[in-house]
């Protein structure tokens, strides 16, 4: 399932961004099925999107006045005063060039960390297996736009979608310290006995993809294996 999911999720980023771009063109708001028609999704993937930039406070949501019982349906426009990705983008381009050295990749690594104690608690879900543990930091970074697709048993989850990805492509070792920072702590809060062993940036880059590299424990060894 979360391999399918992760496959579907793979240009969430793109998605949003082009939502975006049709309310800022839009003369007013405009309803879901409207935004659907221009981006050329199904509404409830719109939907979807709407909801997460509702949430960070970039899109603003107002109830369609139709005269009529039952649930509203909405309308969406871009928040007055809203920054653009655009203007993200840069500041963050700014941010990893300052920090482009190795003096720079540890504090980005440190960064990494802060970022994975800010999730929301109920997110990481803690672990009792290895297996379970995967899943969860799995769920953790989906829902962070990395499109992630767990490989077990080998430990590694590719990562599909990089939230950072033209960023990354001119500051690499700043942008891949903060994601190892932040899976290292992530994996940690969630334990079931999993480790981050490292980060493999690169993978491909047409289109991009890296690799979280874990480390699994040993499969106990059961009585009748001990035994000579």
């Amino acid at each position: 399932m979360l391999h399918s999911q992760s496959v579907a999720a793979h240009r969430r980023p793109g998605r949003r961004s082009a939502l975006l771009d049709a309310l800022r063109a839009a003369d007013g708001p405009l309803r879901v099925e409207e935004l659907a028609s221009a981006v050329g999704i199904a509404a409830s993937t719109a939907q979807f999107h709407l909801a997460m930039l509702v949430g960070v406070g970039m899109v603003v949501r107002t109830p369609v006045r139709s005269g009529q019982a039952g649930r509203p349906s909405w309308q969406y426009a871009i928040s007055p005063g809203s920054p653009s990705a655009t203007s993200y983008e840069q500041l963050a381009r700014v941010l990893a060039a300052q920090l482009d050295d190795a003096d720079g990749a540890a504090a980005a690594r440190d960064a990494g960390r802060r970022w994975a104690e800010a999730v929301p608690a109920d997110r990481l879900r803690p672990a009792s297996r290895p297996d379970e543990a995967v899943a969860s930091l799995a769920s953790v970074l989906d829902r962070l736009g990395f499109s992630p697709e767990p490989r077990l048993p080998d430990g590694d989850i590719v990562l599909r979608a990089c939230p950072f990805e033209s960023v990354a492509r001119e500051h690499r070792a700043v942008v891949c310290s903060v994601h190892l920072g932040l899976v290292e702590q992530a994996a940690a809060a969630i334990g079931g006995g999993i480790a981050v062993a490292g980060l493999e940036p690169f993978r491909s880059e047409q289109p991009l993809v890296c690799a979280i590299r874990l480390r699994m424990p040993a499969p106990p060894i059961t009585a009748a294996e001990g035994v000579p």
